[in-house]
């Protein structure tokens, strides 16, 4: 019973087995009340993964803030951390060639 997910469960049990309280589960299960409502939001990023994955065949070169930057002006885009994210989970990171020495 280590993450706020498996908390939440135990909490919800205590709550529909046992008649508990929500303030009294949350309590002895050590989770905020607010925690255990919370409802995570499933948010779609297809089309924003299309559109990176557009422009880095065409501009190659181009890291994520360039590209971040173009479809931020087309208004795809707001959030640069996500941008990142998406960026790196598609593996569109160019790697850089390493100087040879001579």
């Amino acid at each position: 019973m280590v993450n706020p997910e498996s908390r939440k469960q135990v909490a919800n049990a205590m709550v529909q087995e046992h008649q508990l309280s929500q303030r009294t589960a949350c309590q002895l299960t050590g989770i905020s009340r607010t925690a255990y409502r919370y409802k995570a939001k499933r948010r779609d990023d297809e089309r924003l993964r299309v559109g990176f994955k557009e422009l880095a065949v065409k501009q190659s070169a181009y890291g994520y803030l360039l590209l971040h930057g173009m479809l931020k002006a087309e208004g795809s885009v707001v959030n640069k951390k996500r941008s990142c994210r998406i960026y790196t989970e598609e593996g569109l990171q160019e790697r850089t060639k390493k100087r040879k020495k001579q």
